[in-house]
């Protein structure tokens, strides 16, 4: 079976669908209808739009939120393919995002996460294209456009600034200009929010957006469920790190300027999760992109396919164990 992920024909992003299908049905099978907390008006605006193309129907939304997972696990793939993060052109980083989403089914839920995740893809793609673009102003645009954006839809995003003036100060060298347009990037959201809000007389919602708290697990409702997931993806990770730090040095310095800000991405969206005011767990689906991109090392080491093999249905088997012990 892993050889048909890491085939890089277009028939495997079908079997890739299917696979979300799968393994997000216990999901599916109990959705409820997403609701925007106080302060959170970007996202409730959003919520407004689809309610007329989705209805009020919890069932339609979850069926939407396991598509955009598929898309932004495809999506996140060809971003890898195209700027050569890897060796080889694969599906690994899709089946290790769809197999982490599906972990608990609130991580496949509809919530400003995952509208969140689009928009910290988006920032990958315009900061993997610094290095080839011809002129950059475009793409350093873009990249606070896109931050500030995601602090709009929920506000703990706005530690991704840290990350996005952290990538850039690492992957470009410093030139004023550039930093200012990035500045200009960030600042352009928050202007045209503050017309609309004005325009509708609704400043005062402004006063409602800063909302952040500590989003930690008061209470283990199934220990057995907790642990075995703990350990698991402790698992996961030791076999990813393991394997990174056996190929990155061969790579080229740009591409391991890359990976450190994936990294630095990683560690940033743990706090995002954490000082989040939202539920426990679906702040977690914050964390999906960067983690699925260092996850899926442990599936390419190229000096043992045999240890790759294991790997892989060892993340299934942790797939599994998460269906079948999933707390009630």
């Amino acid at each position: 079976m892993l050889s048909l992920v890491r085939n890089n024909s277009p028939y495997t992003a079908i079997l890739i669908f299917v696979f979300a299908i799968m393994v997000h049905l216990q999901g599916m099978m109990h959705a409820c209808l997403p609701m925007a907390t106080e302060g959170q008006f970007g996202y409730a605006w959003l919520l407004w739009f689809l309610s007329f193309l989705l209805g009020k129907s919890a069932w339609a939304f979850s069926i939407f939120s396991v598509l955009l997972i598929s898309i932004q696990a495809i999506w996140l793939n060809s971003i890898v393919a195209q700027h050569k993060l890897f060796l080889h052109n694969t599906y690994i980083v899709s089946f290790s995002f769809i197999a982490l989403s599906s972990l608990n089914p609130s991580l496949s839920s509809f919530s400003p996460l995952l509208v969140v995740n689009f928009l910290v893809i988006l920032t990958l793609q315009e900061l993997l294209q610094l290095k080839n673009a011809q002129k950059v102003s475009k793409q350093l645009f873009n990249i606070g456009f896109w931050v500030m954006l995601a602090a709009i839809i929920h506000f703990s995003a706005v530690f991704l600034v840290v990350f996005s003036l952290f990538a850039v100060a690492l992957l470009r060298p410093f030139v004023f200009k550039e930093w200012m347009i990035v500045l200009a990037g960030l600042f352009m959201p928050l202007y045209f929010l503050l017309v609309l809000l004005f325009c509708t007389d609704k400043l005062y919602l402004m006063g409602q957006w800063p909302q952040l708290g500590i989003s930690l697990p008061r209470e283990v409702s199934s220990a057995y469920y907790f642990l075995g997931l703990l350990v698991g993806l402790i698992i996961w990770m030791f076999l990813a790190l393991f394997n990174m730090q056996s190929q990155l040095p061969k790579a080229p310095i740009y591409i391991r300027r890359c990976w450190i800000s994936i990294t630095f991405l990683m560690i940033v969206s743990f706090f995002i999760a954490v000082f989040s005011d939202y539920q426990v767990i679906a702040v977690a689906s914050i964390c999906l992109p960067a983690l699925s991109l260092i996850l899926s090392q442990a599936f390419l080491n190229e000096q043992s396919k045999k240890m790759n093999t294991i790997s892989f249905y060892f993340a299934l088997a942790l797939v599994l164990f998460c269906q079948i012990f999933l707390p009630s």
